[in-house]
């Protein structure tokens, strides 16, 4: 996980250092005519769907008044139909749903049609009174390409990209500042220790927390020894490995030559859980607000007892050299 946040930083440094406003506008510009046109296409759509049904229940409205005045035939009364009525009140009814702008056209009632052929018909059922049915044939008309097509995307998109791009040209002169002036424009995090206050700071700009000089010197030793030995596990119940010791007084040596104490070399292999407690406890301050950076840096502490507490292990597995700074060394 922590590898993929360092590609994703480095990657997104790399691109704001090569950021040109002109390009940013034209990605904005191209993706915000696109989700505007395909949003008024959506709703022209829904709109042009709509307003089919309001026309066909208003056919079907009317049809169902009219059933009775139209010269349709009744088998229950044997009545034939009179088909120059019904294609008569075919040729009314279509002028009224065309001056009353509805985009559809009925077909047929009761088999009678007006003899144009169509291939997009839909059909549907009327009962009349007596209880008999019959089937009327509409011919929905296909929505015009050009409903699909308006000038209000392309103007509200013009709109914003000009406001884009003066924004856009605004954050390129700072970063160019930034680049100018040789200051990081994205830091990527790591623990520095500096030996010459014997601190430690998460980040050029995190809170300095100070660790004495055995404690400072062991947690050390167990970056580097986590590089160096990563199958070694390191259990309480365990003799400390010379490895490990000798990196430490190796940073013991180095705090004599800064002036820091002039005392004998301490022994590391005593008082361990102290010294573990210690450096836990800097650290818990050091990531206070960065706690989800923590786990790779921290010294698991052991959970349970007796076979339990036999695995455990307070060596740094997860840490390398990218992740730590020692100043001064």
């Amino acid at each position: 996980m922590k590898a993929i946040k360092v590609a994703l930083l480095k990657y997104v440094h790399s691109w704001v250092r090569r950021f040109n406003a002109n390009i940013a506008t034209v990605l904005f510009a191209c993706l915000a005519m696109i989700i505007a046109y395909c949003s008024y296409a959506v709703g022209a759509l829904n709109s042009w769907h709509h307003q089919q049904q309001q026309a066909i229940a208003h056919v079907k409205t009317r049809i169902a008044l009219d059933a009775q005045y139209i010269g349709l035939p009744n088998r229950l009364l044997e009545v034939p139909g009179d088909r120059k009525r019904v294609v008569h009140y075919l040729k009314q009814l279509n002028t009224h749903l065309t001056s009353q702008g509805y985009a559809i056209q009925v077909h047929a009632i009761a088999g009678t049609t007006l003899g144009n052929e169509t291939s997009n018909l839909e059909s549907f059922n009327l009962v009349r009174t007596g209880g008999e049915t019959f089937t009327v044939t509409l011919s929905p008309a296909v929505m015009p390409l050009a409903q699909l097509l308006s000038p209000w995307p392309f103007l509200i998109v013009l709109l914003l990209s000009v406001a884009m791009r003066a924004w856009f040209k605004t954050l390129q002169s700072k970063l160019d500042k930034a680049r100018e002036a040789g200051t990081p424009i994205l830091e990527r995090k790591r623990l520095l220790i500096d030996l010459a206050d014997k601190s430690l700071r998460y980040g050029e700009q995190g809170r300095q927390v100070q660790l004495a000089n055995k404690p400072l010197c062991f947690y050390l030793a167990l970056l580097e020894f986590g590089i160096e030995y990563p199958e070694v596990t390191l259990n309480q119940n365990k003799e400390v490995p010379q490895e490990l010791l000798d990196l430490a007084h190796k940073y013991f040596g180095r705090l004599i030559d800064l002036g820091h104490t002039i005392r004998k070399r301490p022994n590391f292999g005593n008082s361990l859980e102290k010294t573990l407690s210690e450096i836990r406890a800097a650290l818990d301050e050091v990531f206070a607000a960065d706690s989800q950076d923590k786990e790779p840096y921290f010294p698991p502490k052991a959970h349970g007892e007796g076979s339990r507490s036999r695995v455990h292990h307070y060596g740094l597995r997860a840490v390398n050299g990218d992740d730590f700074e020692v100043i001064g060394k």
